[in-house]
């Protein structure tokens, strides 16, 4: 008791009180200070710090040394009357009120989450908050929901290869890639696409705010590889754009291993979503042993796989991503990862000119890795998409009838599974041309193009259906915005689109091409066709036929999609066209009849429904606007 009252006589708690609520204002300062004036990081860190340090000397200071009118004197020698801090019950009311105000403060930054620790440390109630509240304002203030940028919005950009040789771009993209794709599986997080992000390879003179904002994301992961010998080094870094702040980064130096990789890979996105404040259920965590997937134990056969996965993705060397991924699954064959690209690479290998194959082969060699995936995991949803749309391109271009019912149910279960698959989409997406649904095929596409904005296919798709249904302005629109990003190329090109906009010169150069009629003299006659399709021009496409037969030319999937609409309907025509307001004389015509119940879409429109413009007219015939 006597020290408690020697501790009060000497001014001690009074200096303790008073310290406190100076100090934590001097914090608050110190944190608007380094905002404003954009001081370093470390700058609210230092005068935190030494107000800390300064705590226990101030008190030390109070119980040896009084202020008096004649300066500072030890308190031993001093009368109670001589100190300039005498015993008030006002003062200590006033240092009690400031203590609580601080207190209070305090619990409120807290339960709001917005410490100094991090501006974007918001806890997972804060982000219910903001996703509710988007569509208030976007009804009532015109803001549309995706100028709104979530603060739980990230893009993961591609890891530089900082390799010796230089030669390891193939796995560094595919550490970040694989980052992305668990950063996916979080419900709470907003994720770029990969193409979206990757599109920004090799634009280093684009800061990261700059490139944020154009991928309307808040934060953003970058970060670097450098593999050497038996070793790697793998470094990440996460970044606010909102203020260019790091709120996170760290070094990995491994033995390189498979499981080690994959051990990085979940560490970095658990670190990710901590500091972002979301809270995961620890029982279903997509970072917990029992969920935590290891892909493969072979090296050799993962880095093969990362390969052929990059040529894939880019659409190019097509044959050697197939050479690569054989490579993979000989080194390991319960890699089920390896057998699902693998499924999906037959198709694009005709696609892209990189196979002779028949189409029936393609289906087989589909069916035969796509299994061997399933087999090894059920839930292979790029697998269960693979056999969907083998199935859908055989019917469509061999008029080998399939049932379309379990091609519409596979391509569904697959995006069940993993819904932000954007091949899966599109091909639900051409799925749902096949039988007549423009609808709902361009709400697909629209909900693709919402997962990336810059994949070429759906996108395509899209201004393909919009000129279908008549809504030549809609589809213009996303048909040049889609060429000046540099997303889309001539390759696919809606020439009845070109014709209705007049757009001549445009029209001319991409007829003028090796994949349709390179070398044709009368591209002026082609093009006043369009103007009018519904004349006849079957002299015309006669003429072209015996051109192209003169000159050993084969008629291209390109080529097919150019003459079809100007009255060629023996050929095989693009499911996102034969629907279109355009091609009334064609669904008039035979060819049309045996295309539908070649494919087997007449038996699904007998047990699931006719599309609007069809209905049936006898028992086994039918008939469309």
């Amino acid at each position: 008791m006597n020290l408690f009252n020697e501790l009060k006589r000497r001014n001690v708690f009074r200096i303790a009180g008073i310290y406190a609520v100076v100090g934590w204002i001097l914090m608050q300062v110190a944190g608007t200070l380094e905002a404003s004036l954009k001081l370093p990081e470390w700058f609210d860190s230092v005068i935190t710090a030494g107000l800390l340090i300064g705590f226990p000397i101030s008190l030390l200071f109070a119980w040896a040394f009084e202020m008096t009118p004649e300066g500072v004197k030890p308190t031993e020698l001093l009368s109670e009357d001589q100190v300039l801090l005498p015993s008030s019950k006002k003062m200590d009311g006033l240092i009690l009120i400031g203590i609580v105000a601080v207190l209070g403060m305090g619990a409120w930054q807290q339960l709001n989450n917005d410490s100094g620790d991090s501006a974007t440390d918001k806890n997972t109630d804060q982000s219910i908050i903001n996703q509710k509240i988007s569509p208030m304002l976007d009804r009532s203030n015109g803001i549309k929901d995706e100028e709104i940028i979530s603060p739980n919005s990230i893009a993961v950009l591609p890891f530089t290869d900082l390799s010796q040789a230089g030669d390891q771009e193939y796995f560094s993209d595919g550490m970040a890639e694989e980052i992305l794709n668990v950063l996916v599986q979080v419900k709470q997080l907003k994720v770029a696409s990969r193409t979206s992000a990757f599109g920004f390879k090799g634009q280093e003179s684009l800061g990261i705010p700059d490139i944020a904002k154009k991928l309307k994301v808040r934060h953003i992961l970058e970060g670097s590889v450098r593999k050497s010998g038996d070793n790697i080094r793998i470094t990440a870094q996460l970044i606010d754009a909102q203020n260019d702040k790091h709120l996170w980064s760290q070094t990995y130096d491994r033995r390189l291993t498979t499981e080690n990789i994959f051990a990085i890979q979940d560490e970095i996105s658990r670190n990710i979503v901590e500091k972002l404040g979301i809270v995961l259920d620890i029982k279903n965590s997509l970072f917990s042993e029992s969920n935590r997937r290891v892909e493969t134990q072979n090296l050799a056969a993962y880095e093969l796989y990362l390969r052929a996965r990059a040529l894939f993705q880019k659409r190019i060397n097509l044959d050697k991503a197939e050479e690569y991924i054989t490579g993979a699954i000989k080194k390991d064959d319960r890699f089920a990862k390896a057998w699902e690209l693998r499924a999906a690479l037959q198709m694009v290998l005709i696609d892209y000119g990189f196979s002779n194959m028949s189409y029936q082969t393609m289906l087989d060699n589909t069916l035969e890795f796509a299994n061997k995936a399933l087999a090894i995991n059920p839930n292979s949803a790029l697998a269960m998409a693979a056999i969907a749309n083998s199935r859908e391109t055989l019917a469509w271009t061999q008029k080998i009838p399939q049932d379309y019912q379990q091609i519409i149910g596979g391509l569904e279960r697959s995006l069940a599974i993993a819904p932000n698959q954007t091949s899966p989409n599109n091909w639900l997406g051409l799925a749902y041309l096949s039988i007549g649904e423009q609808e709902k095929a361009l709400k697909i596409f629209n909900q693709c193009i919402a997962i990336d904005p810059s994949f070429a296919p759906c996108i395509e798709n899209k201004y393909d259906v919009l000129a279908a249904l008549g809504r030549y302005n809609e589809a213009w629109e996303v048909f040049t915005d889609s060429q000046l990003q540099g997303i889309t190329t001539g390759y696919w090109t809606n020439f009845i689109l070109l014709a209705q906009r007049n757009e001549k010169t445009a029209f001319v150069l991409l007829a003028n091409t090796p994949e349709r009629l390179l070398g044709w003299s009368r591209q002026e006659e082609v093009y006043q066709a369009y103007q009018d399709l519904n004349d006849d021009h079957s002299a015309l496409i006669n003429d072209i036929l015996q051109y192209l037969e003169a000159n050993h030319r084969d008629i291209s999937i390109e080529l097919q999609s150019f003459l079809l609409p100007l009255g060629a309907y023996q050929l095989t025509a693009a499911p996102y066209a034969i629907w279109g307001k355009d091609y009334p004389n064609y669904r008039q015509s035979k060819y049309f009849k045996q295309q539908i119940k070649g494919a087997g879409i007449f038996d699904y429109w007998q047990k699931s429904g006719y599309p609007s413009q069809c209905r049936p007219i006898e028992k086994n015939d039918f008939e469309c606007d």
